[in-house]
């Protein structure tokens, strides 16, 4: 018969019957839009507004050249200041469109059947007649309306299209000579100005209408709107201008002395508003939220941090274009401070919770932001912004995303790992990988070179999360010798990871202390018996997390016979490895101790600094109290921990593992469970594993000298391990 293990941290499809069933496979491209780049022209400077209108995209801003996909900057350039139109299908420069501006396009949109866009922005000529910074094209012709031209006294910064009316934002006062300030309507067949007149008190970044064109919302640096408070957002009534109730907008924080927030981008789509924030200061609101547009209640607020620069619905998605750096605030399914910079997101349109799309550009000058504008023709994503790098890919300004298939491949799994240390048993523990357009992938366990399948699962993984699946196979017999690979698809694309090397089944019960910690499957192993001298911890799981030294004498007699063990030199003495993690909320930490009398130390745990003092003392840790307890603790905004009894710093190696899951905390001492208690969710954030110090004076009974701490065969699993598991381990000496 065969035993199925699989993490909680996955969801699986197991099936322990004679005839295995296959799972289905997931479906491709989970997201609505691949993450793979289609090719697209290329700018030489920021894209700061973008439509799509009659088979083209038009993007407008800094630039002054574009050049083909795959061009280095200053090769192939194609002069085209400021304003361009790419073939919506092929990505290729549209070159019968070549309007000459005399300065930067900030915004640009279409009316609702394309006929016409409208760009504004810093410009005062269009084509060498006078357009004081807005005009409006004919997408038939690529020609300058003539009879259209409004006249703005400055920036205009954002524009939306609602049946015949053309809104429009930015830092200007007057429009055509009469107050207008910031805030504006023409018409949009013949560009009169409208009695559409709110008062805005500072300027206008983002405007919208509703698809039914009920409402008119507005963002931006303002605080009033006709006298009335507005914090950075407005609902307007689309012909006169005037305020409308919006209960919605408590979402934007108000201002203090250290944080600034405000609207930069706005989408309606449905009967749903969408917007997003960017602030100024630590902390701040960056994050998206939505409103009801009938009623103009909030329906949800994500509060990622990382300023928005634009969002857009696509087929029942919503995009997000920021340099969000810390989701952990959203829970389930968020990524920490420290994991990097995620400049392209999509959440789901319900709650507003991250989707299953991953791609990524970087940010460039001037603005170091990153994408700054979103536009669609309805199955597609045009992106534009002041990157360079689009999916680790030389593209500067503007990329585009498609549902064309296949979308992306899953990645490679990694070569297995098997360990046979009981007689019949083999055990396999690996860890998932990540599709850019999918979190949900189907995993198969093949055998032997005929590739035969004896399991299958159905798990979920990010680019920050990736749970670890586990094995256990009993259909093998003594002395055979076997190997495995993984094979992971995500419904078109199949890959395969390469054989393992080839395990013999154990004819007896394995003592040897490696195998067995082996066996279970260490995120980590560090064994600490390297010799005198040495700086670098070998990694003796499959995973190549080798770590420095600090502060540590090595080559000290060891808790296993014919192995050596560290101990703290100094008190600050460590080892760090040197890979980051981004915490799951189960996990197991496990070492062999030994300390004397009045002394204790912190042993393993998780830290947010690579080097020096982790913020508040690191986390996930076990440490020794100056009166010999053991204590094991985790934060979930508190600081929880389980003890032992005292007096474990008696000179003699005893063995301590804490595992966690999911807000299940245990500690055992030598085998032994010796407490447990429930907590909320462990903090999430980015870091590494330390073995010895970080400082532990905020924690309960923490601080004790640790100079003297002897700590060897230290281990991180991606599980909590079971009491069995725990107990072989001590038994293992």
């Amino acid at each position: 018969m065969k035993r199925w293990f699989v993490a909680s941290i996955a969801t699986a499809t197991a099936l322990v019957a004679a005839t295995l069933i296959y799972a289905p496979a997931a479906q491709s491209t989970e997201a609505s839009l691949s993450a793979t780049d289609s090719p697209v022209w290329q700018t030489n400077a920021s894209v700061q507004g973008l439509t799509v209108a009659a088979g083209k995209a038009y993007a407008g801003g800094r630039f002054t050249s574009v050049r083909p996909p795959g061009a280095a900057a200053g090769t192939s350039e194609v002069a085209q200041a400021y304003l361009a139109a790419f073939d919506q299908g092929t990505g290729a420069l549209v070159s019968s469109f070549a309007p000459v501006l005399n300065d930067q396009v900030y915004a640009v949109a279409a009316t609702a059947d394309g006929s016409r866009i409208f760009v504004g922005g810093d410009f005062t000529t269009v084509d060498g007649v006078t357009r004081n910074r807005i005009a409006a094209f004919d997408t038939a012709t690529g020609t300058l309306v003539a009879s259209w031209k409004p006249s703005v006294s400055y920036r205009v910064k954002t524009i939306a299209v609602s049946g015949n009316t053309v809104y429009f934002g930015g830092s200007f006062g007057l429009v055509n000579g009469q107050d207008r300030p910031r805030l504006a309507a023409v018409a949009a067949d013949t560009g009169a100005l409208l009695p559409f007149a709110p008062n805005v008190n500072g300027d206008v970044y983002a405007v919208d209408a509703a698809d039914d064109g009920s409402k008119l919302y507005a963002g931006g640096q303002f605080g009033q709107v006709n006298g009335t408070s507005q914090n950075t957002v407005a609902s307007l009534d689309p012909a006169t201008g005037a305020v409308l109730p919006f209960p919605g907008a408590s979402a934007v924080p108000p201002p203090n002395g250290s944080c600034t927030t405000r609207v930069k981008s706005i989408d309606a789509s449905g009967d749903t508003v969408y917007f997003g924030n960017g602030g100024d200061g630590g902390g701040c609101f960056d994050g998206t939220w939505a409103a009801d547009i009938a009623t103009n209640a909030l329906k949800w607020k994500n509060q990622c941090l990382g300023a928005t620069e634009a969002v857009k619905v696509v087929n029942g998605w919503l995009y997000k274009g920021s340099h969000a750096h810390d989701c952990a605030n959203q829970g389930a399914g968020g990524f920490p401070q420290g994991f990097g910079y995620r400049f392209l997101l999509s959440q789901k349109l319900t709650d507003g919770t991250l989707g299953p799309w991953f791609p990524n550009t970087n940010a460039g000058p001037p603005t170091e932001v990153g994408p700054l504008a979103f536009a669609t023709g309805g199955s597609d994503l045009w992106v534009g912004g002041d990157f360079t790098t689009s999916n680790g890919v030389a593209q500067q300004g503007l990329t585009r995303f498609t549902n064309a298939s296949p979308g992306a491949a899953p990645a490679k799994p990694a070569k297995l790992t098997p360990y046979s240390v009981e007689p019949g048993v083999v055990q396999i523990h690996f860890p998932t990988v990540v599709d850019n357009d999918d979190s949900t992938l189907t995993y198969r366990l093949l055998k032997g070179f005929s590739n035969t399948t004896i399991a299958t699962w159905t798990a979920k993984s990010t680019p920050w999360d990736r749970p670890w699946l586990h094995y256990t196979d009993t259909a093998v017999t003594p002395g055979e010798s076997t190997n495995y690979r993984v094979e992971v698809t995500d419904g078109t694309t199949t890959l395969r990871g390469n054989y393992s090397d080839a395990v013999t089944v154990a004819s007896a019960k394995s003592t040897a202390y490696d195998q067995i910690i082996g066996s279970d499957g260490p995120q980590a192993y560090w064994r600490l018996g390297e010799p005198s001298g040495t700086t670098t911890s070998v990694d003796s799981s499959s995973q190549s997390n080798n770590g420095t030294f600090t502060g540590m004498s090595l080559g000290a007699a060891g808790a296993i016979a014919g192995n050596t063990a560290v101990s703290t030199s100094t008190t600050s003495g460590r080892m760090v490895g040197e890979k980051a993690y981004s915490m799951p909320q189960q996990f197991t930490v496990e070492a062999w101790v030994k300390q004397s009398s009045t002394r204790g130390g912190r042993i393993i745990g998780f830290g947010s600094s690579k080097t020096g003092n982790s913020a508040g003392g690191g986390d996930r840790m076990l440490y020794m109290r100056s009166n010999g307890a053991i204590l094991f603790g985790v934060n979930d905004g508190a600081q929880r921990t389980v003890t032992s009894p005292s007096g474990k710093n008696d000179n003699q190696w005893h063995h301590v593992a804490g595992t966690f899951d999911n807000g299940l905390l245990k500690l055992y001492v030598d085998g032994v469970l010796v407490g447990s208690t429930s907590t909320g969710t462990a903090a999430l954030y980015y870091g590494w594993w330390r073995i010895g110090y970080d400082n532990t004076s905020t924690w309960t009974g923490g601080g004790a000298t640790q100079t003297g701490l002897g700590i060897d065969e230290a281990a991180v699993y991606p599980y909590a391990l079971s009491p069995v598991q725990v107990q072989g381990h001590y038994d293992a000496r």
